[in-house]
């Protein structure tokens, strides 16, 4: 799709090109009526040349040659008259062998008529009366050379229009653009909003641009509000679940199981639903604050800190190498990142062989992250076992499966998913992240 300053700057030069034909058309109208003006006043001067040359002879009406103009007796000049009367008819010797065609109407003809060698001719009628005899005198004038002039000044009109319209369309669109930077600048803030990298729009902006923001601010202060709210809500109602829960885990004892074994796999299941709900309504709830300017990951220092730890607790048994720590801060929420990384790099630590990497590295709409180490792995059919919802943790399979069912669990409250794979470089286990930076 074409950018707003674009299409304005199209509409802009169209709707001028198409002024500028219209004026131009219409320009070029006015002259050639002018000019068919002019030329019917020479044209009945003409003709009336033409009269004067008419005498009384011995036998009749004659014509007196040399009173004629020059250019009746060069063929094809371009000026042409007849004269009839009675039965006889006159022509230019301009005419050559041809014959202008027989028109009734006095004066001016409203169209041009064909001439010879292809001329276009302007032609006028006088009716007169000499010596007691009536007479018609049509002279005519080449009229190609003023239409060849017209299409001429139409062709360079255009092009000059064109090329000032050009320079015009490019000064307006650079006006204009120029004029929708403060609407650029708000779009680049609202995307560093949606990054976490601030928390409300600049307000020294344009006057027509200032209540959009205000509105903006407004609302985005009401929406961090109700998040609140909603957020608060929902931890306040999963912590009260927290101990009448435990209470009823507490009955799930050896002597229910014993006594009652149907009742104790009836609860047991039941308030490990409930729990699992209750675990993933508080992570629903802490992932829809998103990140904020003060809790974004910091790749430089936040994996650097994770593989300080891992070595203290693992000390140099495993190699751990970091790629992707050049990245700049990213708009995930720094704890909830930690505990991903932090529970993939353990697994891995604690299975592989002696070397460990983490890489990070971002897409336009997401940011994926993958551990990978030299440890024995895990079979291909028992993968999605240590990361199927609903799993409990005492189900899962010793070792990576620990750490997967929170990865998992986080992942996918934020939109993401884990999976499980063969490492191509290291041999072992591959786990891979994706983490959408744009939620929907």
């Amino acid at each position: 799709m074409t950018s707003i300053a674009g299409r304005l700057g199209v509409s802009l030069f169209a709707s001028l090109l198409l002024a500028g034909i219209l004026v131009g058309q219409g320009a070029l109208w006015w002259l050639d009526q002018r000019q068919r003006q002019v030329m019917t006043a020479n044209l009945r001067d003409e003709a009336v040349s033409v009269l004067a040359a008419i005498s009384q002879g011995p036998s009749g009406l004659q014509l007196e040659q040399p009173m004629l103009d020059p250019a009746y007796r060069q063929p094809f000049s371009g000026r042409y008259f007849m004269v009839s009367f009675d039965d006889h008819i006159w022509r230019s010797r301009s005419l050559w062998d041809q014959r202008m065609a027989d028109t009734e109407s006095r004066g001016l003809d409203n169209e041009l008529v064909p001439g010879p060698d292809g001329q276009q001719l302007l032609r006028y009628r006088g009716d007169y009366e000499i010596y007691g005899r009536k007479l018609a005198i049509v002279v005519a004038q080449d009229y190609t050379p003023q239409l060849e002039n017209f299409r001429n000044t139409r062709s360079v009109s255009l092009l000059v229009w064109v090329l000032i319209l050009s320079g015009l369309a490019a000064a307006q669109l650079w006006l204009i653009r120029r004029g929708l930077r403060p609407l650029n600048e708000a779009r680049r803030q609202i995307e560093q909003l949606r990054d976490g990298e601030r928390t409300e729009l600049d307000c020294d902006v344009p006057t027509e641009l200032r209540p959009l923001v205000q509105e903006v601010n407004r609302l985005l202060g009401h929406t961090d509000q109700q998040l609140r709210r909603s957020r608060h809500a929902i931890g306040d109602l999963g912590h009260a679940l927290k101990t009448p829960l435990a209470v009823l885990r507490n009955r799930c004892d050896e002597n229910l199981q014993r006594d009652h074994p149907d009742l104790y796999r009836l609860l047991d299941e039941q308030l490990a639903q409930v729990e699992d709900t209750v675990r993933r309504a508080l992570n629903r709830a802490r992932v829809a604050a998103g990140a904020t300017p003060g809790t974004l990951f910091h790749p430089d220092q936040d994996l650097v800190a994770l593989r300080d730890t891992m070595i203290q607790v693992y000390g140099n048994r495993c190699r751990i190498e970091l790629i992707g720590t050049e990245l700049p801060p990213q708009p995930v929420e720094r704890d909830d990142m930690l505990e991903v990384l932090g529970n993939l790099m353990d697994n891995a630590c604690k299975w592989a062989g002696g070397r460990v990497s983490v890489r990070l590295w971002r897409e336009p709409e997401a940011l994926w992250l993958s551990v990978e180490d030299d440890g024995p792995g895990i079979e291909p059919a028992r993968r999605d076992q240590v990361i199927r919802r609903g799993e409990r943790l005492d189900q899962r399979v010793a070792g990576h499966g620990l750490g997967l069912a929170i990865v998992s669990d986080t992942a996918e409250a934020y939109g993401g998913e884990l999976t499980l794979g063969h490492s191509e470089a290291l041999g072992g286990l591959m786990a891979r992240v994706c983490w959408p930076l744009t939620r929907r």
